[in-house]
This record gives C-alpha cells, sequence and structure tokens, in this order.
C-alpha cells in the first residue's frame, strides 16, 4: 500500500537549504520538513509556509551585508 503525504515542495540553493534545516532541527518553529529530497529541495508541511517564509527572511536579514559602512544622516 502507498502512503501518500501532503506537503510544499520548496526549492532553494544549497546555503538557503542548510539554514531551513538548521531552523527545523532546532525546533523554533517546530518540525516542519517532512522530505529533504536531494541538495535543492524540500518537502514541507503546508501549515508552515507562511512562519518559514517569515522566519526565513529573519534570518538573511541577519546576514545582510550593507555597504556604506552606516553612516546614515
Amino acid at each position: 500500500m502507498v502512503k501518500a503525504t501532503r506537503g510544499v515542495l520548496i526549492t532553494c540553493d544549497p546555503a538557503v537549504k542548510q539554514i531551513l534545516l538548521q531552523l527545523d532541527e532546532s525546533g523554533q518553529l517546530g518540525r516542519f520538513i517532512i522530505s529533504d529530497l536531494d541538495d535543492t529541495h524540500l518537502l514541507i508541511a503546508p501549515d508552515y509556509v507562511e512562519r518559514v517564509q517569515d522566519e526565513l527572511e529573519l534570518e538573511l536579514e541577519k546576514n545582510h551585508f550593507a555597504q556604506g559602512g552606516g553612516d546614515e544622516e
């Protein structure tokens, strides 16, 4: 008998995938990864899509490099 699982396919680069794997392992959002398919694809639970997007944006902003040396006026 075949078992089907509902999920959302995520395509990303390997660096973003590592961030998602760390978020899943930390349990900060709960366990949302259903399957790690290959280097650039993950299957995640549909209920977590918006929360994962929001948390990923926060993580990417932490790693954002701003040019200009911070001399804002």
